[in-house]
């Protein structure tokens, strides 16, 4: 074979290949999440009519989460913990709250907490899962423990695939980009 024809050939097979990877990337939304934002996410929450019990705080809080306050959203969750240290949301929200902030050191703590507290907590894996692949102390087994924690509850909905397959290859690579368009974007990551 002429070695016009070989370079013309492995151009074609490399511009297939670059395409099926831009097509897999552009259906499935594997990109390394921002940290949350306090405020301005979807349905904002409704103020409690009283502040009394723990449940009063924990909805004061994502209403004041909803409204971009994280200081006094965190201050309504820790009172709603001084009320009943055993509610595990009062910590994962507080954790999320405190991630709003990029305070990573303060909020796993409390995801350590919610965990305890209810192991089969989904959101509180998956939060504590992405600060351990995402923004703080990078630790890929821990963050694949908890995301194979959220696929072995059967977790509907959650976006646990794509972060587990961020996990197993420590990032975008060549290696997680070949996953996507040999496994499809819907099984990338849960295999």
């Amino acid at each position: 074979m002429p070695k016009l024809t070989r370079v013309l050939l492995i151009g074609a097979v490399l511009a297939v290949l670059a395409g099926a990877a831009f097509a897999a990337f552009a259906r499935v939304n594997l990109v390394a999440p921002q940290a949350p934002a306090c405020g301005g996410g979807g349905q904002p929450a409704t103020p409690p009519a009283q502040l009394v019990s723990p449940a009063d705080y924990i909805a004061q809080g994502d209403y004041d989460f909803d409204q971009g306050n994280c200081d006094r959203a965190i201050a309504d969750y820790s009172r709603a913990m001084a009320l009943d240290p055993e509610e595990p949301a009062a910590y994962n929200n507080r954790a999320y709250a405190y991630m709003a902030q990029q305070n990573y050191a303060a909020a796993l703590p409390d995801l350590d907490e919610a965990i305890a507290l209810r192991p089969d907590y989904v959101n509180a894996l998956m939060n504590r899962g992405d600060i351990y692949n995402f923004y703080y102390h990078i630790d890929y087994d821990k963050a694949l423990a908890d995301y194979d924690r959220v696929l072995a509850l059967h977790a509907q909905g959650t976006s646990v695939c794509g972060h587990r397959l961020l996990a197993q290859h420590h990032g975008w690579s060549l290696g997680a980009l070949l996953t996507v368009v040999v496994s499809g974007p819907a099984e990338a990551g849960c295999q």
